[in-house]
C-alpha cells in the first residue's frame, strides 16, 4: 500500500508556485502596458489629424460664408486670389502668397492665417451659361450685350494631405 502525503492546509505556497504566478503576472502586465502604449500613440496621431481636419473645415466654411454674404457685383477673381466686399466687414480677400491661405480685411488692416501647408490654390468662377473662368468678372462676350452672371466659385487647395475643393453657390447671382 502506498501512503499518501497530505499537506497541511495552512502550509502556504511553494517557491515554484510563487515563481510561476509571478511570471504569469509579469506577462499580463507587459501585454497590458504594450497595448496602452499603442493606444496612446494612435490617439495622439488621431488627435493631430482631427485638429488638421478641423482647421481645413473651418477655413472652407468661413470662405463659403464670406462669399455668400458678399455684396452684389463685388467679387473679383484673378491668379492671385479672390476679393469681395462683404456686408458689414468691408473689402475682404483670400490669397495664398506662400504656403499659407490668408484671409485679409483691408478696413481693419488684419490678416488671418486660415490653413498652413498650402502647396497651390486654384479659383474658378462659373457663369450663368455654365462656363468656367479663371478670372472674374469676364469681358462682355454675348451678342445681346448682356454680361454673364456669376453663379458659383470653386476654391481648390493642394495641401500636403491631398487636394480639397469647395464649390460655393453665389446667392441670386452676382452681376458683373
Amino acid at each position: 500500500m502506498t501512503q499518501q502525503v497530505h499537506r497541511d492546509t495552512e502550509a502556504g505556497l511553494t517557491l515554484i508556485e510563487v515563481l510561476v504566478a509571478l511570471a504569469l503576472f509579469s506577462l499580463i502586465g507587459l501585454a497590458g502596458f504594450t497595448m496602452l502604449d499603442n493606444i496612446l500613440r494612435v490617439q495622439s496621431g488621431t488627435q493631430g489629424r482631427l485638429e488638421r481636419l478641423g482647421q481645413i473645415d473651418r477655413a472652407l466654411v468661413i470662405f463659403s460664408r464670406d462669399l455668400q454674404e458678399s455684396d452684389s457685383g463685388s467679387v473679383r477673381q484673378d491668379e492671385n486670389g479672390v476679393t469681395m466686399n462683404r456686408t458689414g466687414t468691408g473689402l475682404l480677400s483670400y490669397q495664398a502668397p506662400s504656403t499659407v491661405l490668408l484671409r485679409s480685411l483691408s478696413r481693419r488692416n488684419f490678416e488671418q492665417q486660415m490653413i498652413d501647408g498650402v502647396k497651390a490654390i486654384r479659383l474658378r468662377s462659373l457663369d450663368s451659361a455654365g462656363t468656367w473662368h479663371d478670372r472674374w468678372p469676364i469681358e462682355q462676350t454675348q451678342s445681346l450685350g448682356l454680361a454673364p452672371t456669376l453663379k458659383a466659385v470653386e476654391l481648390q487647395l493642394d495641401l500636403r494631405e491631398g487636394t480639397v475643393s469647395r464649390l460655393v453657390d453665389v446667392p441670386a447671382g452676382v452681376k458683373e
